[in-house]
C-alpha cells in the first residue's frame, strides 16, 4: 500500500520584516502572470499573446490566534513595504517584499482568544530557492 506524501501548513513558517507571526493557523499565496494580449485580425479568430507576462504578482494572506503584536507592529511602523519570508519543511524559502494591502484585523469576544487577519501584496520579484 502506498502512502501519500504531502506538506502540513503548520509546518510552513512566516516572518514578517525578519520577525516571526505567532499564531498563525491559516495561510495562502496565489500568483498572478497576466499575458498581454495581442490578437488582430490576422490571428483568424484565434486569440493571440505576447510570450511575456505584462505584470507578475503574489498575494499572501495569513489569520489566525493573536499570540504577539508583531501584525499591529507591523502595520503602524514607518515603512509599509516589509520583507515577506516563507519557509518549507524541505528548506525552500519563497521571499518577496510586500505592501500590507488588507490592514490587519482583530476581533475577539469576551471569553475567546483574539484573532487577526491581515493580506499582502508583492512589490518587486518574488525569489524561489528551492531546499533539499
Amino acid at each position: 500500500m502506498s502512502v501519500g506524501i504531502g506538506i502540513k501548513g503548520r509546518d510552513v513558517t512566516f516572518t514578517l520584516g525578519g520577525d516571526a507571526v505567532l499564531g498563525i493557523n491559516s495561510k495562502g499565496i496565489s500568483f498572478s502572470n497576466e499575458m498581454l494580449d495581442s490578437t488582430d485580425d490576422a490571428a483568424g479568430g484565434w486569440t493571440e499573446f505576447v510570450a511575456t507576462p505584462g505584470l507578475k504578482s503574489a498575494e499572501f494572506s495569513v489569520s489566525g490566534i493573536v499570540k504577539n503584536l508583531e501584525m499591529m507592529k507591523a502595520y503602524f511602523a514607518t515603512s509599509q513595504i516589509f520583507e515577506v519570508v516563507k519557509t518549507y519543511p524541505d528548506g525552500s524559502t519563497l521571499t518577496f517584499d510586500a505592501a500590507m494591502t488588507g490592514a490587519p484585523s482583530f476581533s475577539g469576544e469576551s471569553n475567546a482568544l483574539m484573532t487577526f487577519e491581515a493580506s499582502f501584496t508583492s512589490s518587486g520579484a518574488v525569489v524561489f530557492v528551492a531546499g533539499t
